[in-house]
């Protein structure tokens, strides 16, 4: 997620940009719902993602400090994913925003059949 909005001006940058990325909340919302867990077994949980676009995710929320990356020193050496307690005092607002998509889904969607069905008139 590369910077793309003006920080001085908007503190929510951000939390924005998270959201526009089409990754950064279902690797978020993976890692809650898995607990500790290692990098293919995220890549495998989540259909379409690239191991690069999913590497990247995870090395930007790492950065900003919503998750946290752990070297396991076992034989063979691995890296553990976890939600840091930022990353979960983040989380009852995600549930909230995906609670509304799922309140609302279908009307969406309907909007967007009738939307569509307009252009081709």
């Amino acid at each position: 997620m590369a910077k793309k909005l003006d920080y001085g001006y908007c503190k929510a940058a951000p939390i924005l940009e998270w959201i526009g990325n089409k990754w950064a909340l279902v690797v978020l919302v993976k890692i809650y719902e898995s607990g500790p867990v290692r990098f293919n077994e995220l890549y495998r949980s989540i259909p379409s993602v690239s191991e690069k676009v999913l590497s990247q995710v995870l090395r930007q929320l790492t950065t900003d400090g919503i998750i946290d990356r752990r070297l396991v020193p076992d034989v063979p050496p691995h890296v553990e994913y976890t939600i840091s307690d930022l990353g979960k005092s983040l989380l009852p607002n995600i549930e909230v925003l995906i609670a509304w998509g799922q309140t609302y889904f279908d009307r969406i969607m309907e909007n967007r059949r009738k939307a569509e069905a307009n252009k081709e008139k």
